[in-house]
């Protein structure tokens, strides 16, 4: 088709002061198409720019009736030939493989997916991929293979359907049905947990290539299928996403090699090897070491966490395993048939492939390390879900870990499609009554899920809805929040939520579980009638707003003790979760402000004592309440309990527990949970907020704090506007700010005076205020005013070099 005219729309110009969300208007789609598109811009001059370069998309199956194929099942390796008798103009594959799949056409795989597909509530939902195969498939004849692996799934299911159209028109489908074979391949076994066993002797060559002879193979079972419709995966893939050399080859006995590979990560290992046929080779994955340099499994719990490649006898061979995954830094390598080199064990960084946007630094090294921790333990905790952990006998999707992450994972990584696809789970996981689950999709945990965990059902929609600005999800699951916030209600005595199972989980004081219910009770509510607003339900918000402020009296009256002007037991996070919505009253505020920090100060000696709950809010409310110095103390503190105590004691990745445990039980060594704090390093340190009326960042707030002896901070977020960057530097007696806003936002500034008398303002040397006056003509710069502690300034788009300096 011709790429210059648009066939399917053209929106023409479009006037709107919006960039983003322009609605497609044209043609119906269809499915197993290929469209494509391309974009233009007219300026304030009202000129337009060159069209973009032309991009494109493919459609999968929209209906469930245009899968042609059944279901079908065996062992792990599945097979079927067909000819192709004319040229082919195009081809997709459409493939679900339950629990994980490899697409091998004629002797190549299919993609760069592994792990695939991501991992649902199968019972409602099952993905599938689409692939073009167009320059794997050849006229003539075609074998298609695919190897299954247990994955999640109790039985091994494959529905596939290839679309070949061929020259003149023509077309014709593969798809899975009872003429396909299956056998036994070299891998004897596959667990998510407990790793794999390959044997090598047992591979078949060939056997995904045409011509193969599969008279020995089994015929494949149907009539099992999962209950879920097929939907299309439309989150980015787990992907191998980097290689790491070990850092240090040690061996603490004979016969045994421990590869240390410096990082904590999810993935697995390559493994090199020659020896003679039979010869087995085990490669045990660990977190953490016992001082004799063995390696140390026990917080794996029940995990064995192991793979084991027997050897075939070729020169040189090559494994690494295709379905299963570990959280490691270090591998111990036995019955090695010689003596190991760096070659001979590489590690496979694996996690669902978002790609990194943005990034914080400052002058100050325990920010910049726990920055790393926090982008780390992220990223290999993504796998198709925000799992708690990658390394032990859980690896799950905690709901309560899922919001407590998600607002720094959104500024750290492109999360769009992946939350989008998990908030679907969310939905999937719940009933009739309204009721969600601890987990999703649901293993472990609890039905009704703990308040404080299901509070991720509302929050990451409105946190999706603010950062992209895409109504979109509020109105797909407004009737869910609805379902999910009544029956709340139903629960709750008195607008008192008494249900906890967690409360501020992993606290070293206690709080209240009913008071930390209560207050995501509250929080729910208060999200809902936002979302109510945004989507102008003007009766349902007023429903919630008069329901929300009933929560709040309640609280109050059963929370609040005005004797010691505390709430709950005086904890930390008793006090700050009140703080932090704006539910203490104003007589109160004060009152109880101080207890937090000096309970902080005097009491804690500048540490915390939060769990995960009430970690999330603790620094904001420290900052929101003009106590940043206070925060950031908390920030940069080396000594137990803190974030760089973990640091001190050699973490690349953040724990599950503030303290350093290494024997059975509940004590990960890479939990993202405590790296809520990430967004207060965006938020507060580099200042880049987003105005509380703006969605999508099309008005900005600029407000870094400079505290203590930070003497720079640089952030970078990546908006649907465009990016956003703060980056301060300071002396004695000068400061620079520079500044990007993108096209078609604004931003409000605030850059401290730290006490300078008779300021001059500069931008790009450029005079803008002076003797307490606004200087106006400089281009973008709308408005300059002195406060008591800041100089206030209202830009429009684009780059910006403000100095404040004394005259």
């Amino acid at each position: 088709p011709s790429l210059e005219k648009a066939d399917m729309w053209d929106s023409g110009k479009v006037l709107s002061e919006q960039s983003l969300h322009t609605a497609y208007d044209g043609e119906p789609l269809e499915s197993s198409h290929t469209y494509f598109w391309k974009v233009r811009y007219w300026d304030k001059d009202d000129k337009p720019s060159p069209f973009s370069r032309t991009a494109r998309f493919d459609t999968g199956l929209f209906l469930q009736e245009e899968w042609k194929g059944e279901w079908i099942s065996g062992e792990n390796l599945f097979r079927k030939e067909f000819s192709v008798q004319k040229n082919i103009v195009r081809a997709r594959a459409f493939i679900c493989g339950l629990g994980y799949y490899e697409l091998r056409i004629n002797g190549k795989k299919a993609g760069d997916h592994v792990l695939d597909p991501g991992y649902t509530t199968y019972d409602r939902r099952v993905l599938y991929a689409t692939y073009d195969v167009t320059n794997l498939l050849t006229q003539g004849q075609n074998a298609v293979g695919v190897i299954l692996g247990k994955g999640w799934s109790e039985i091994r299911l494959l529905m596939l359907q290839i679309n070949v159209e061929l020259e003149g028109g023509e077309l014709l489908s593969l798809v899975t049905d009872s003429t396909w074979k299956t056998a036994q391949g070299p891998l004897v076994s596959d667990s998510i947990y407990n790793g794999e066993v390959y044997d090598a002797r047992k591979e078949l060559p060939g056997w995904d290539r045409p011509g193969f002879d599969d008279t020995d193979w089994n015929p494949i079972e149907t009539g099992f299928k999962p209950r879920g419709k097929l939907s299309s995966q439309m989150l980015p893939p787990i992907k191998i996403m980097d290689t790491l050399l070990p850092r240090e080859i040690i061996q603490p006995e004979n016969g045994v090699y421990v590869f240390d590979f410096g990082q904590n990560f999810s993935g697995w290992a390559e493994l090199t090897v020659s020896g003679p046929r039979g010869a087995e080779v085990r490669m045990r994955f660990a977190e953490i070491l016992y001082e004799n340099g063995m390696i140390n499994q026990e917080n794996l719990r029940s995990a064995k966490a192991q793979d084991v490649y027997i050897l075939k006898g070729d020169e040189t061979e090559k494994y690494e395993p295709r379905f299963t995954y570990h959280g490691f830094r270090y591998v111990e390598l036995t019955g090695f048939p010689g003596v190991p080199n760096p070659n001979t064990i590489k590690g496979k960084l694996v996690h669902s492939s978002v790609h990194q946007m943005g990034n914080f630094s400052c002058s100050k090294s325990v920010l910049n390390k726990l920055q790393d921790l926090i982008i780390w333990g992220q990223k290999t905790n993504l796998h198709s879900l925000p799992t708690d952990c990658c390394q032990r006998d859980e690896r799950m999707g905690w709901m309560g870990d899922a919001h407590l992450t998600a607002e720094s994972a959104l500024m750290n990584f492109d999360m769009g499609a992946f939350y989008t696809k998990f908030i679907t789970d969310i939905q999937d996981a719940q009933d009739k009554k309204g009721t969600i689950t601890d987990t999703v999709p649901f293993i472990w945990g609890q039905r009704p899920a703990d308040p404080a965990w299901g509070t991720a059902y509302p929050l990451l929609c409105w946190y999706i809805y603010r950062y992209y600005g895409d109504k979109r999800i509020l109105e797909q699951h407004y009737e869910g929040l609805k379902k999910y916030v009544g029956f709340l209600r139903s629960e709750a005595k008195n607008n008192i939520l008494e249900h906890s199972h967690y409360g501020d989980w992993v606290a070293l004081e206690d709080t209240p579980g009913s008071l930390v219910s209560s207050f995501f009770y509250y929080y729910d509510v208060l999200l809902l009638k936002n979302i109510a607003d945004v989507l102008e339900k003007k009766k349902d918000a007023r429903s919630y707003q008069d329901l929300a402020g009933r929560i709040k009296k309640a609280f109050n009256e059963n929370y609040y003790d005005p004797e010691t002007r505390n709430y709950g037991t005086g904890s930390h996070t008793s006090n700050v979760l009140p703080l932090f919505l704006d539910m203490v009253p104003e007589k109160n505020r004060g009152g109880v402000l101080h207890n937090l920090r000096k309970s902080i100060l005097y009491k804690n000696n500048t540490h915390l004592t939060t769990g995960i709950m009430g970690t999330k809010y603790l620094m904001e409310v420290l900052s929101n309440t003009g106590s940043s110095s206070l925060a950031y103390d908390l920030s940069v503190q080396t000594t137990y309990p803190s974030w760089g105590y973990m640091i001190e004691n050699g973490a690349t990745t953040l724990w599950e527990l503030w303290q350093n445990k290494t024997g059975p039980g509940m004590n990960s060594h890479n939990h993202p949970m405590f790296g809520s704090v990430g967004a207060w390093l965006y938020k507060v340190l580099a200042g880049i907020r987003q105005k509380q009326d703006s969605a999508g960042f099309k008005h900005i707030l600029i407000r870094p704090e400079i505290v203590r002896d930070l003497r720079f901070a640089s952030g970078t977020i990546y908006t649907p506007m465009g990016p956003i960057t703060s980056s301060w530097t300071r002396s004695d007696r000068h400061i620079e700010l520079k500044i990007h806003i993108p096209v078609n936002s604004d931003a409000e500034v605030f850059i401290p005076k730290l006490k300078l008398e008779n300021t001059i303002l500069k931008e790009s040397g450029n005079r803008i205020y002076a003797q307490g006056k606004f200087l106006t003509g400089v281009p973008g710069i709308n408005k300059v005013e002195e406060l008591d502690d800041f100089m206030h300034i209202e830009i429009g788009s684009g780059w910006y070099h403000f100095e404040l300096i004394t005259e």
